[in-house]
């Protein structure tokens, strides 16, 4: 984001309203609160962000947003951990009360996951208009105590079923909330080459798994093809590369193996099927970008919201959703022959995925601009 505020004549930043974006945990709940933060920059309106220290490593220190973060961390396993986890999320709502009472936003914007809890419950404390946005196909715990109370709440997906039905009518169906680098990335235009590309990541939840079917599966699909032309990039953790590589080695194939990938852009605009997880994130990309995927849900998230939103695309048919626990090296392969062989359904799924498209950010930024006047 660019401060531009100087911009402003001076009677309109003296009259500077604010606002508070309350989201951490992971990148899924604290990208949305970013892109939101972006359509809001260079208007008259003050942003702050609450969040918590594991997203400080997502942070741009030179970004004009004004950030507070706080140890949010919990840990309930065990008696004394759950004492120590409820002192420190009772020390966290008292010190963010007493920042939002100072603050005096005009209205506050909740992005889930217990990081928004504090923020939402000062808004009730201190009666301040709030809004709970649900990035995920299913609204979270967080979201659905708070929903009751909020002036609106702000889906994501229109598949969201869980809301409440006294509820629906403060239902906004904003889309999803994009950054702008990944927004403005170019859109998969073929796939035609003989050369068929795969990219392969999971993050840290995802990337050990991965690292044993894919090899796996890999072998199987060069049995029922063995002319086959594969490339492969794939998220690898550093212990496991040495094995991956002497695999695909013996295979014949193409590979490029890293524990993370900075070039994304590049990655998309090559790929022509994608092998992931299916958070948030990793969906709005993908939509923004036209680039199928087979998606393997993470089974440990919360309240299974993975796999929602992965069946959410594959009921669009823009694409497939398999269980972790049911997926196997035979299915995976066969699955990624079936594409291989007729490319006319993956151009057919890229155009299901940028039909979802669309600029939530902006949508939502107007909404809460009108709300507070």
């Amino acid at each position: 984001m660019n401060n531009k505020n100087s911009l402003l004549p001076p009677e309109l930043v003296s009259k500077k309203k604010s606002i508070i974006l309350a989201a951490g945990g992971t990148g899924g709940h604290l990208f949305p609160a970013m892109a939101l933060a972006e359509e809001l920059d260079n208007t008259i309106v003050d942003v702050h962000l609450i969040t918590d220290l594991r997203c400080q490593k997502y942070l741009d220190q030179n970004q004009p947003i004004k950030t507070h973060i706080f140890d949010f961390h919990l840990k309930m396993t065990g008696l004394l951990n759950k004492v120590i986890s409820v002192w420190r999320l009772s020390n966290v709502c008292l010190k963010t009360l007493w920042l939002i009472g100072k603050l005096k936003p005009h209205i506050i914007i909740g992005f889930g996951g217990y990081t928004s809890f504090p923020s939402l419950l000062a808004a009730k404390v201190l009666r301040i208009p709030y809004i709970v946005q649900e990035q995920n196909c299913f609204l979270g715990k967080s979201n659905r105590l708070f929903a009751g109370s909020a002036k609106i709440i702000a889906l994501s997906y229109k598949e969201t079923s869980n809301v409440s039905l006294s509820d629906t009518p403060k239902v906004v169906i904003t889309g999803d909330l994009v950054r702008s680098s990944i927004r403005n990335l170019p859109i998969k235009n073929t796939f035609d080459n003989e050369e068929f590309r795969l990219f392969i990541f999971g993050g840290s939840q995802g990337a050990k798994v991965f690292s044993q079917i894919i090899p796996e599966a890999i072998t199987e699909l060069l049995k029922l093809n063995p002319s086959l032309k594969i490339h492969l990039t794939q998220q690898v953790s550093q212990d496991d590369q040495k094995k991956i590589a002497a695999i695909y080695d013996k295979l014949g194939i193409k590979y490029v193996l890293s524990p993370f990938f900075h070039n994304m852009a590049e990655i998309y605009s090559k790929t022509d099927l994608v092998i992931s997880r299916s958070g948030a994130s990793t969906v709005a990309e993908l939509v923004n970008v036209g680039v199928p995927a087979i998606f393997i849900p993470f089974p440990y998230a919360m309240e299974d919201h993975q796999y929602f939103n992965a069946k959410a695309i594959e009921n669009s048919k823009a694409g497939w959703c398999f269980r972790q626990e049911e997926i196997t090296s035979i299915i995976l392969s066969q699955k990624i022959y079936e594409l291989i062989v007729d490319r006319k359904l993956l151009k057919e799924t890229s155009k299901n995925l940028l039909n979802r498209k669309n600029n939530g950010a902006k949508y939502l930024a107007d909404t809460v601009l009108k709300i507070i006047g």
